[in-house]
């Protein structure tokens, strides 16, 4: 019978990616049905954290963040879910948390152990060994880490080839079965691809709040791997209104400098704190990227009841029979999307319900041991 879990996580907040919210939503709903959830988040030094979490927001304490986290939690209080760090360092030239210690040595003896990004979790130390740990260990892979890989080093292609390879091999080694966010990680066999993830609550509770005015927002990392010379060429083509801008990273700098250089109005918000507050007022969610295995934020956008404005790209594929999103081939299409979404409504989507971590979290428990295998737990 399935009593404990444990999950590792290779972000914490208030970094607000997608691999920190997706991992505390995860914990905190399936110790919402019962179960006793260790979630397992790295504890990055105090001097290092202006850079992930914003200036001024420094915990000087792991108790200290583990509240802050536990105050973003839908629900105040959750017996069964504990919070536990491990000590990390924060690699700015990869833009990644990575363990500064043996993993399986913090973890304890628990019925089912779910690394999130095992890859990830692994890079430095490939001869960790899970197996004292649990029976059952399940990878989910979120992160399209070729495509970052390819876009960093154009000119040679083989690294990243070589990195998708070593990575295909850490998560084999280490879990028993690995579950796919989105269509755009390849070379798994036997992966199982389903929606393992949901949106918080509170992008619901703020649906259909858009003005019919409402206007045009992005929110992620800015990254240049994100899209952003796809978005500001297209929107220098013709005139359009400026687009508000959440989020923090490396590459701000040269995204305003290029936006300025072809006339497009981009105004930068910084890190969200509320995002579901913040973006409620916005109809239109613009995301050109590529990089992700399935966007996030593109979930909550739905949620909220937006259009979202996205690339035919394999990994959008999962958002396509969503009413709201309008998908786009040529710079042509995002110019029809774009005066679509702006002259019109956003529709109640019954859809919007498969986006929900209840819904989430019964697709994951029902798929948690693969069909061709018999469950021991």
């Amino acid at each position: 019978m399935l009593q404990t879990v444990d999950i590792v996580a290779t972000a914490a907040l208030p970094w607000r990616t997608g691999t920190a919210v997706l991992a505390l939503l995860r914990a905190f709903y399936l110790a919402r049905c019962g179960l006793d959830v260790q979630l397992h988040l790295p504890w990055i030094p105090p001097e290092q954290q202006p850079a992930l979490f914003g200036e001024g927001r420094i915990f000087a304490s792991e108790e200290d963040q583990a509240a802050h986290i536990r105050s973003s939690l839908p629900e105040p209080g959750c017996p069964g879910l504990h919070l536990v760090f491990y000590p990390a360092r924060y690699r700015a030239s990869l833009g990644s948390i990575l363990p500064a210690c043996s993993l399986p040595r913090r973890l304890r003896v628990c019925d089912w152990l779910i690394l999130e990004e095992p890859e990830h979790l692994n890079w430095t130390r490939p001869w960790s060994d899970y197996r004292r740990v649990s029976p059952r260990i399940t990878g989910i892979l979120l992160t399209n880490y070729r495509y970052y890989c390819a876009h960093a080093l154009p000119a040679a292609p083989w690294v990243a080839d070589l990195l998708e390879r070593y990575d295909r091999w850490l998560t084999r080694r280490h879990c028993d079965d690995w579950i796919v966010l989105g269509n755009s990680i390849c070379g798994l066999p036997n992966a199982r691809r389903f929606l393992s993830s949901g949106i918080h609550p509170e992008f619901f509770a703020h649906a259909g709040r858009a003005g019919g005015d409402g206007g045009l927002y992005f929110m992620g990392k800015l990254i240049w791997e994100k899209g952003f010379r796809e978005l500001i060429d297209l929107l220098a083509a013709d005139e359009h209104p400026e687009v508000d801008v959440f989020g923090a990273g490396r590459d701000r700098e040269a995204i305003g400098d290029h936006a300025r250089a072809r006339g497009v109005g981009l105004r930068f918000k910084g890190l969200s704190a509320r995002p579901a507050q913040d973006i409620a007022p916005y109809k239109i969610f613009v995301n050109p990227s590529r990089s992700e295995g399935l966007c996030t934020t593109t979930a909550e956008a739905l949620g909220q009841r937006k259009f979202v404005i996205l690339p035919r790209d394999v990994s959008n594929e999962p958002y396509y029979p969503f009413e709201n999103a309008l998908i786009y081939d040529s710079p042509e299409g995002f110019q029809a999307c774009l005066r679509f979404a702006l002259t019109h409504q956003p529709a109640a989507d019954p859809l919007e319900t498969s986006l929900s971590w209840e819904s989430a979290i019964d697709r994951l428990l029902e798929n948690r041991w693969p069909p061709d295998r018999s469950e021991p737990l």
